[in-house]
């Protein structure tokens, strides 16, 4: 987009700033930068596209609606992972009687055999990991998925470093347990 490209270089807290005083190309901007982590974060706790989807819009709209009231306590990241996981944690409490559903697999120019192979190896370890406590879960994703470090881990869970540590420990543990080939 042209008329971002002056944005791009701008920091986080720049573009919050901008933000709250109603500047939609710098919330252009952090959608760009963010917007896929957040989905991903989202659904990787909700199993559910749809409901990742709103969730991620819902973040947005809450940093947008109170972007003057952002102190940068973190970093940007790390605080919109803090709002994704709160936001997961209600939605699921709300839905708990209902049964979630999976992601559907991307679309990709790889063989028949590959999409096999990848869609069952990738089915199984999204069914070990649905099976881990929410909260090692997250940690998980937090790490492999969006590589963020065990201290940004712990501020987006509101936890301890020793928590973090404690919550990926058992996590794999419990997934080399339950992955067998």
């Amino acid at each position: 987009m042209i008329f971002s490209a002056p944005y791009k270089k701008k920091s986080d807290a720049d573009l919050v700033s901008l933000i709250s005083k109603g500047n939609s190309d710098a919330f252009k901007e952090i959608l760009n930068r963010y917007q896929k982590g957040v989905y991903g974060f989202a659904l990787s706790l909700l199993r559910d596209v749809s409901e990742a989807e709103d969730i991620s819009q819902e973040v947005f709209l809450r940093l947008y609606r109170t972007a003057d009231a952002y102190r940068t306590f973190s970093t940007l990241r790390t605080y919109l992972f803090l709002i994704t996981r709160n936001l997961c944690i209600d939605h699921l409490r709300k839905m708990r009687p209902e049964t979630l559903t999976r992601q559907p697999e991307a679309v990709s120019n790889k063989t028949p055999l590959h999409h096999l192979c990848t869609a069952e190896l990738r089915e199984r370890i999204d069914l070990v990991l649905s099976g881990l406590p929410e909260n090692q879960r997250a940690a998980i994703h937090l790490r492999h998925e969006q590589g963020m470090s065990y201290k940004e881990i712990a501020e987006s869970l509101e936890v301890t470093l020793h928590a973090v540590e404690s919550l990926l420990t058992r996590a794999r543990r419990a997934f080399r347990n339950k992955f067998k080939f």
